[in-house]
C-alpha cells in the first residue's frame, strides 16, 4: 500500500516536472516571456521525486549493491553481512529523519523567493522519505528473517511481495 503511495507520487511528480519544463522553455522562446518560478517549482519537485524514488528503488531492490563478496561468503556470513548492511541503511534512513525534521523545523517560517512558498514543503520529502524507507527495511529484515533462503534472496524477493494489511 505505501509502495502504490509512493509510485502514484513519482508518477505525478514526473508528469509534472515534464508539464512545467514545457511550458518555461515555451514561454521563453514562443511566448518571449518566462515564467519566473517556474524554477523553484522544478526544484522542488525534483527533490520530492529524488527522495520518494529512493524508497522505491529500496522496495524493489534496485539501489546498487555487489553481490559477489556476499555470494563467497559461508551461510551464516551471508547472513551477518546481510544485516550489517540493513543496519547501516537503517542508521542513513534515522539520519534522514531526524536531520529531515531539523531542517524542515528550521526552514518552517521562511518561504521561497519567488513564490513566498513555505520552504519547509521542500524539506519535508527527507523525513518522508526516511520513514517509508525505514519501515520498508524492517519489513524486508522480517521477510528475511522468516526465510530459509540466503538473505539476499529473501532480501531480493520481499521486494517483489506485496505487504501484509
Amino acid at each position: 500500500m505505501l509502495d502504490r503511495f509512493f509510485e502514484a507520487v513519482a508518477a505525478l511528480l514526473l508528469a509534472a516536472i515534464t508539464l512545467l519544463a514545457i511550458a518555461a522553455v515555451a514561454a521563453r522562446y514562443i511566448l518571449n516571456a518566462s515564467l519566473s518560478w517556474s524554477a523553484e517549482v522544478l526544484v522542488g519537485l525534483l527533490v520530492y521525486i529524488t527522495f520518494f524514488c529512493g524508497y522505491l528503488a529500496l522496495r524493489q531492490g534496485a539501489h546498487l549493491r555487489i553481490d559477489v563478496i556476499a555470494a563467497l561468503l559461508p551461510y551464516r556470513g551471508q547472513w551477518v553481512l546481510f544485516f550489517i548492511n540493513q543496519a547501516l541503511i537503517g542508521l542513513v534512513c534515522v539520519i534522514m529523519i531526524v536531520w529531515g525534521l531539523e531542517q524542515t523545523l528550521t526552514f518552517s517560517n521562511r518561504t521561497t523567493l519567488m513564490l513566498g512558498a513555505p520552504q519547509w514543503l521542500f524539506y519535508s520529502a527527507v523525513p518522508i522519505s526516511g520513514a517509508g524507507m525505514l519501515l520498508e527495511l524492517v519489513r524486508q529484515c522480517v521477510v528475511a528473517a522468516k526465510a530459509k533462503i540466503p538473505p539476499y534472496e529473501a532480501a531480493r524477493r520481499a521486494a517483489l511481495e506485496e505487504p501484509e494489511l
